[in-house]
């Protein structure tokens, strides 16, 4: 699932009630790593954790949302399991550290 349009803090709660493991990504248009970081994130999603939800979200356009989550610089990455908050990250990540870190909690659910 990719978002362009805003949502707001009872979308996201119901999403994550809904989704076993969610990938949340904030993005801006005008951010050079934001835009270059993203393929990367979306392939590894799509390749390696299937049964990942990613949400791709406008941070200017979801600004409520982004300070909500404590969210206030981009990229940002946040990853949750059953809910909860497992994982984040603001900046560039290497690819790797991300993969690692998701795999371990993803692989004990899924496989």
């Amino acid at each position: 699932m990719e978002v362009t349009e805003k949502i707001d803090l009872t979308q996201f709660e119901a999403l994550l009630k809904s989704e076993l493991a969610l990938l949340v990504y904030f993005y801006q248009e005008k951010c050079g790593v934001c835009t270059g970081l993203f393929p990367k994130v979306r392939d590894m999603v799509r390749s390696e954790f299937p049964e990942m939800e990613l949400l791709v979200l406008e941070a200017h356009q979801n600004r409520e949302l982004a300070a909500q989550l404590r969210m206030m610089s981009v990229p940002g990455i946040l990853v949750y399991f059953e809910g909860k908050e497992f994982f984040r990250t603001n900046g560039l990540v290497a690819m790797i550290e991300l993969n690692t870190k998701i795999s371990r909690y993803y692989n004990l659910m899924f496989d």
